[in-house]
């Protein structure tokens, strides 16, 4: 038995070394792309530099402490947590709803799922100037439709307490698209047995959906969840084209002070700093989520 366990492990070293090879490339990608940035970024963070870059010298925790200092992180940071708390149970609400729209086989299917990936295929930059012109405070279809119906126009992207629930709206629409998809696969994948069995005993539409669908569905739904938070908590395009994080900085969310303090302020060292507590900041909720809802997931 150990002879030949033996000889399983030396082909599977062999296997890994013959991979070995065609597995160089892409990990030399992932190494000059995502290792060395980040690697960059924390030098850069634990030192200081004048306003041409250069200069470089050594400063430890001082940039840190600055940006937690600063109102303008925490107003940011704040500005962050209210956008994901506008975006996460959005999207998610449409994307399940789009979901069980297109869940089961019925003519014309397949022309709404391609309508709702739409929204996952079209470019940022095309999504942001097309929101843009729809939510134009003249001319724009959104305050027509209000005319029609004898309301006054808002202004959508111009006024500082609608600025941020407009780009929460963006924002949920264009993720719908891949939320939909892939809480139609877990749907896809809940067992009709299970559904059939349920119908006979008497249950009702409401009670397989609450009692026996979403259970099922959970695992697919905390993932996605984790991917919607994560993901609001770095919008960064539809901000930059709409509103600038304007306007008085009433959609200046952190990863748009980040940009604004390495571009504009040339503040890069600081700026470093605040990406790397914001990268903090995701892991945080990362793990409070896989502690707070990860233990009420229902693995088949």
């Amino acid at each position: 038995m150990a002879v030949a366990l033996s000889k399983a492990q030396r082909r599977g070293r062999r296997a890994s070394l013959e991979a070995l090879p065609f597995l160089l490339p892409a990990y030399g990608l992932f190494l000059l792309f995502m290792v060395l940035p980040v690697l960059q970024a924390i030098w850069l963070s634990l030192h200081r530099e004048n306003l041409l870059g250069r200069g470089r010298a050594w400063a430890g925790l001082a940039n840190y402490q600055e940006a937690l200092s600063r109102p303008e992180f925490w107003k940011s940071a704040l500005l962050t947590l209210k956008f994901a708390l506008m975006v996460a149970p959005l999207e998610l609400l449409l994307g399940l709803l789009a979901a069980l729209l297109v869940w089961r086989p019925y003519p014309g299917v397949a022309l709404f799922r391609t309508l709702f990936f739409l929204t996952t295929a079209v470019p940022t930059a095309v999504a942001a100037v097309a929101w843009g012109w729809f939510l134009h405070p003249v001319g724009g279809w959104a305050n027509r439709a209000l005319a029609s119906l004898g309301l006054p126009p808002q202004p959508w992207l111009t006024s500082p307490e609608l600025a941020l629930p407009t780009l929460a709206v963006v924002t949920a629409w264009a993720g719908v698209g891949f939320t939909a998809i892939l809480l139609t696969a877990g749907l896809q994948n809940i067992p009709e047995e299970v559904l059939e069995a349920a119908t006979v005993d008497g249950a009702g539409p409401l009670t397989r959906f609450f009692r026996i669908t979403l259970p099922l569905l959970s695992p697919t739904l905390f993932l996605v969840g984790l991917l919607v938070v994560l993901r609001s908590l770095t919008a960064f395009g539809q901000i930059h084209l709409l509103t600038r994080g304007g306007p008085a900085e009433s959609s200046t969310v952190l990863i748009y002070r980040v940009y604004q303090d390495a571009f504009f302020n040339f503040q890069v060292p600081l700026a470093a700093s605040e990406a790397l507590l914001l990268f903090l900041v995701l892991l945080l909720l990362a793990g409070l989520q896989f502690w707070l809802l990860g233990r009420k997931v229902h693995y088949a």
